[in-house]
């Protein structure tokens, strides 16, 4: 497969991010969809454990890596998501994360990026940065901007024990299966102990929403994984970030949301660094 075909498998998986986001947060009670979805997510996968490869070695220090901290980011996902934090902290946090990757995958895999490719990231982090700006009309408050870089390091943290577990396994649906096989137990967990009423309050209408999220979700992110093992990390962790604009445009078409000159500027620069990303 090209590289622009996977390039392009990205964009979609990006599309359909910003939808299952859509969904949980159109929920009275997204911390608590949040956590259903990725049970339903182990669910699904349980059986399918039986059919793929057992991992082993270093692939575990990978897969206990990623379900560690996705839980840790779910679980924070969806108590800013209820506080209403997310419109400043989330491209902040999603705007740092590709350089962070791409660090990391410089240091401990070796993952070589051409020049011009660094540049595309760095643009399109730029971007990202640019529609906290635009959602962010008060003082500076650094304790968010805290917030935010670490949520970054943790996207960054998982996004690398991704890549370098889909890399570790001959079959790529080995790391896949188990990594989401595993994913869901905690943050259900967390759940039950701390708003065990409004777990068991969901209504019918609610749990057929946070399934079809869940499908649309691990869709998504099997291709961002399965991605990884082909393209350097950066590129992948760089150009999966459209989510936020294909959420803008989401906003834009089907809830009639205004978008302001800086998101459209932000639009622009992120496809320049997709541009540069490309003809790297």
């Amino acid at each position: 497969m090209t590289s622009a075909s996977i390039y392009f498998l990205i964009f979609f998986a990006a599309f359909l991010h910003a939808l299952w986001n859509i969904i949980i947060k159109s929920l009275d009670n997204s911390l608590v969809g949040i956590a259903v979805k990725v049970f339903f997510q182990s669910i699904i996968f349980f059986p399918l454990i039986f059919f793929v490869p057992f991992p082993e070695g270093i692939t575990w220090l990978y897969i206990t890596c990623s379900f560690l901290l996705h839980s840790l980011y779910f679980i924070l996902l969806g108590i800013m998501y209820d506080r209403e934090d997310l419109t400043f902290i989330y491209p902040v946090a999603r705007g740092c994360a590709p350089v962070f990757v791409t660090i990391l995958s410089f240091i401990f895999l070796k993952d070589i990026i051409p020049f011009f490719g660094f540049i595309g990231i760095l643009i399109i982090c730029i971007a990202l940065l640019l529609i906290s700006v635009s959602n962010f009309n008060t003082k500076i408050d650094f304790k968010t901007i805290g917030i935010s870089i670490f949520i970054a390091f943790i996207i960054s943290i998982y996004t690398f024990s991704d890549g370098a577990g889909v890399r570790s396994v001959n079959n790529s649906l080995s790391f896949i299966v188990w990594n989401f096989f595993l994913g869901g137990w905690i943050s259900i967990g967390y759940v039950y102990l701390t708003r065990k009423q409004s777990l068991f309050s969901l209504k019918i209408k609610e749990l057929f929403l946070i399934l079809c999220a869940t499908v649309v979700s691990f869709s998504a992110y099997a291709i961002i994984i399965w991605s990884m093992k082909y393209e350097p990390f950066g590129f992948v962790a760089s150009m999966r970030e459209s989510s936020i604009l294909f959420a803008s445009l989401i906003g834009l078409v089907f809830l009639k949301e205004k978008i302001g000159y800086l998101r459209i500027i932000s639009g622009i620069l992120f496809f320049i660094g997709v541009s540069f990303i490309f003809n790297a």
